[in-house]
């Protein structure tokens, strides 16, 4: 049986709060409109697994998949990255594989290929020139409509650099954008009961105060519970308790601080 709060969840059981239900809607507009879109949210509020879980349900006879995430992006990176996507061998020169980008995009269209749906993950990290390239990106068919959606996907800070002015110039391309917050406390709840669920957990059962003091400590961020409930299981069973009580949230909370060095 399959543990809960695990990464390994398959993304067709995601629970959908009512942030993930619109950001996913969105998502989906951005592909079907072939948007230049935004989607930010802070570390561990499941953007991941909303763009595995959009990824997962596009038509493959319509559509082909290019994700990227590199550290500090650059503009040669991007372009190689797209190249070997699309089976070609990318040439050192950014020129040249701007130049045969362009080419293929040309090629592709002719023959009706599937529509790219290009994705750039951690892009609160991008390099300043591929910011700028963005908009080369994007102006590649500015009097026309666009071949295919390119999804930009980050942490909150990158929703604050596309608001320096020195980006409005981007920043004003991009049609649809969200950010994913914490789940709320009713969300919290809902959702530790749901992973449960879809390993057929039915014990132990978690308490209300329990659940505050998870919700309190993780401010409603997915990750954070999955690792505060996921401790909490375990020290029940080392405890052969069947119900989470508040307790048990301390001493996981108190453990967690001390791991990180917060406390002594």
């Amino acid at each position: 049986m399959n543990k809960p709060f695990s990464r390994h969840i398959p993304a067709s059981t995601l629970f959908e709060s009512a942030g993930h239900r619109e950001a996913l809607a969105r998502l989906r507009l951005m592909v079907e409109n072939n948007y230049l879109g935004l989607l930010t949210g802070e570390v561990g509020s499941g953007k991941s697994t909303l763009i595995r879980c959009l990824l997962e349900g596009l038509d493959n006879m319509c559509y082909q998949p290019v994700y990227i995430s590199t550290s500090s992006l650059k503009p040669r990176d991007f372009y190689g990255e797209l190249l070997r996507s699309l089976g070609e061998v990318p040439p050192y020169s950014l020129a040249k594989a701007k130049r045969l980008w362009g080419d293929v995009l040309t090629a592709r269209q002719e023959q009706g290929d599937r529509t790219l749906v290009i994705v750039a993950d951690e892009a609160q990290e991008m390099s300043e020139a591929m910011l700028v390239e963005l908009r080369f990106l994007v102006n590649h068919q500015m009097d026309s409509c666009s071949l295919f959606p390119v999804i930009l996907v980050g942490q909150s800070e990158l929703r604050r650099t596309l608001r320096l002015k020195k980006h409005e110039a981007i920043a004003q391309r991009i049609s649809l954008q969200y950010h994913l917050s914490g789940l709320t406390p009713d969300e919290t709840k809902a959702y530790v009961k749901h992973q449960m669920q879809t390993v057929g957990m039915t014990t132990p059962l978690f308490s209300d105060t329990a659940m505050g003091r998870i919700h309190a400590a993780s401010q409603g961020i997915p990750r954070l519970i999955n690792h505060f409930c996921s401790q909490a299981l375990h020290d029940a069973d080392q405890r052969g308790h069947e119900v989470i009580e508040e307790a048990h949230i301390s001493r996981v909370l108190a453990d967690y601080d001390r791991q990180r060095g917060v406390a002594g």
